[in-house]
């Protein structure tokens, strides 16, 4: 392969940012546009005005002069209407040696009022025709200009002319009345008006909505195997039994949501099934009524958690659920002793232990299962796609089950969850909590008084910062616990994540059995944690949370059905954003609102596991394009034939470069 630029330099640092052929440097695209369409200065402008001038520079460039880490050059100009203005550039030597008195230029500008003058953003030489007003931007390493990176598009698109294979299969580019892809990319980089951007970004847009959801369906018809012949069938005289010896009836949702799995584990293919729902929904009966399905066939089960302290919990609850019943639960965590380890891994080999309940552990190197066949796994965002991968590995024939406590609407669920089932909770159990939702300045005294009527309530309390040690005093979950221990001597426990499992398990343990009613942590309780005497909790500098986050702490109190607190304590200016909070407690809505702030990667966890990327496309603001794209990928999937091998293909690179979700 060729190098992309005669400079072997600039051919290593943009090799170095995933750019190796003509292909890949059409697909860099920018991240702004600076507009050039010429604007006027009004006769008394604003301090920090954005103009776009054309005028003529008068005289001669003022050499740079130096400061410490920058230079200054600047130079008189002349506007069509006569007036002058003094043009201030920093760091842009290269003037002095470019412009000569009278060169025509237009120029990106902000007025400096205190100067009278005009703060240069950017230069452009002469007057630019209609046509080329708009610029690209493009994020280059340090060391590629934007002109060097422009010439090396242009030799790009002028490489694959005539090569370049379009992905679009034509009935759908005159559907949707799109561009031509490689056209699409040429107006991306070098727009010739405003529409045709317009035109080209939709195109894009469509482009990747159209690629991912193909390979969203390649993956379901991957993951979705064929259930092995010898496979038994579910007893269902059991499960009925067990499900009518509950102490209380699963409501409409849960049913349905069983069912839906039934159906799964009945099939001719495996499940892969996500289950959501608000928090209080009773996901972990819906999962453990899961399990006691797989029980009921006769074979083992895994259920995966993210920390040691929620398997614990999980591991209790489950045991006293199925207490009437012959089925044999382990716990397998990494803070065990050789012993115990020993004795766990034993039940699991010879087929002893029914059910395995545990952290990473589970998949771990050494563990062998008799006949494990369903993998329930809470807080699957939590986990990367490799160690989903080592779980399923233990087993022939795996059904998984999947939870996640972040709720979002049935159709984004679907267009980015696209390889999985979905089952949604709405209902809750016992009616929905009564928390009422605070919002403090910090230092206000009706924060202290709240956590003593807590206390003397017998109520637990959680005090949640977003940092173990930080900067500000005022927030850091450390420096909090050392002035709640002088203001609560002997009362006070502490949560972080950089504690030892033992440590945070004694942690809670206090807290829970109320040896110490108040718990300071940061987000290690945001999930799962179940302590139903939990009556408050106060958030330090709420406005660094997520809103989902915040939401999810919110449901760690007001378990027990009585009336509870939630505060949150920011004096920061974005707090705003914490009115949804005040407003609802719909944990759907609380996470499209998420989604608009922060974006899809963040809310669903695939940030750190890599199987969400886009350039162009939103899935939240742009969903009904991923919605419509999905359509026509089962379309022409069904079609098969040339078309889909082409665009299957094309979604495969991008797959493979790490530019399209999922890795």
């Amino acid at each position: 392969m060729p190098p992309l630029s005669k400079s072997p330099r600039v051919s290593f640092l943009l090799n170095h940012l995933g750019l190796k052929d003509a292909l890949d440097v059409i697909e860099h695209l920018p991240r702004r546009y600076e507009d050039y369409g010429l604007t006027g200065l009004p006769k008394y402008p604003e301090n920090g005005e954005r103009a776009v001038l054309f005028g003529k520079v008068v005289g001669a460039v003022k050499r740079p002069v130096r400061f410490k880490r920058a230079s200054l050059t600047s130079f008189l100009f002349r506007l069509e209407d006569g007036r002058e203005f003094r043009v201030e550039a920093w760091n842009r030597d290269y003037l002095a040696s470019r412009l000569k008195d009278g060169s025509g230029a237009t120029v990106l500008v902000h007025y400096d009022a205190k100067r009278s003058s005009l703060s240069l953003v950017s230069l452009k030489e002469g007057r630019l025709p209609p046509e080329k007003t708009l610029k690209a931007v493009h994020s280059l390493p340090e060391g590629v200009s934007e002109a060097t990176f422009s010439s090396l598009l242009r030799r790009s698109f002028k490489e694959l002319e005539g090569s370049f294979i379009e992905p679009l299969p034509p009935e759908i580019r005159d559907k949707y009345r799109l561009m031509a892809t490689l056209e699409a990319y040429r107006e991306a980089h070098f727009p010739s008006s405003r529409e045709n951007l317009r035109l080209a970004i939709r195109t894009l847009k469509y482009l990747e909505a159209f690629l991912y959801e193909l390979l969203i369906i390649r993956g379901k018809d991957e993951r979705r195997l064929k259930r092995p012949a010898h496979m038994r069938t579910i007893d269902l005289t059991a499960f009925k039994l067990f499900v009518s010896s509950l102490p209380f009836p699963p409501t409409s949702d849960q049913k349905a949501a069983v069912n839906e799995a039934y159906k799964d584990m009945s099939g001719e293919r495996l499940m892969y099934r996500l289950l959501q729902g608000d928090v209080g929904t009773g996901k972990t009966l819906v999962s453990a009524l899961v399990l006691f399905l797989n029980y009921c066939r006769g074979y083992q089960g895994a259920f995966l958690a993210p920390t040691e302290a929620l398997a614990r919990q999980h591991f209790e609850t489950l045991k006293r659920l199925f207490a009437g019943t012959s089925m044999k639960i382990v716990l397998l965590v990494g803070n065990l002793s050789s012993e115990e380890r020993r004795e766990v891994l034993g039940e699991l080999r010879s087929g002893e232990a029914d059910l395995a309940v545990g952290t990473h552990a589970l998949f771990s190197k050494g563990v062998e299962y008799a006949s494990l066949h369903l993998a329930v796994i809470d807080e699957q965002h939590k986990f990367g796609v490799s160690q989903r991968v080592s779980l399923f590995g233990k087993g022939e024939g795996m059904d998984v089950y999947m939870m996640s406590a972040t709720p979002i609407p049935r159709s984004l669920a679907q267009a980015v969850y696209g390889d999985l089932d979905i089952s949604t909770l709405h209902e809750f159990p016992s009616g929905k909590r009564d928390v009422e939702t605070l919002l403090y300045p910090y230092h206000d005294r009706r924060v202290q008084d709240e956590i003593k009527a807590a206390l003397a309530a017998k109520r637990r309390v959680y005090v949640v910062s977003k940092e173990i040690h930080g900067e500000d005093p005022r927030s850091s979950a450390t420096e909090i616990y050392r002035r709640y221990q002088n203001a609560y001597p002997g009362q006070v426990a502490l949560a972080t994540g950089e504690m030892d499992e033992e440590g945070l398990e004694k942690a809670l343990a206090a807290f829970r059995s109320g040896e110490k009613p108040i718990l300071v942590a940061t987000q290690v309780v945001e999930v799962g944690l179940d302590v139903k005497e939990a009556g408050l909790m106060v958030v330090y500098d709420a406005s660094r949370f997520a809103l989902s986050s915040l939401h999810q702490l919110r449901g760690r109190v007001g378990r027990d059905g009585k009336k509870a607190k939630f505060i949150l304590l920011s004096d920061k200016e974005d707090a705003p954003k914490l009115s949804i909070l005040l407003k609802t407690d719909d944990g759907f809505k609380i996470a499209e609102e998420d989604l608009r702030l922060r974006g899809p990667g963040e809310l669903f966890g695939t940030r750190q596991s890599g199987e969400l990327t886009f350039a162009v496309l939103d899935p939240v603001s742009d969903l009904k394009i991923l919605s419509v794209a999905r359509e026509d990928a089962i379309h022409l999937k069904e079609e098969g034939g040339s078309d889909y091998e082409i665009a299957l293909d094309y979604a495969s690179r991008r797959q493979e470069k790490g530019t399209l979700g999922p890795s």
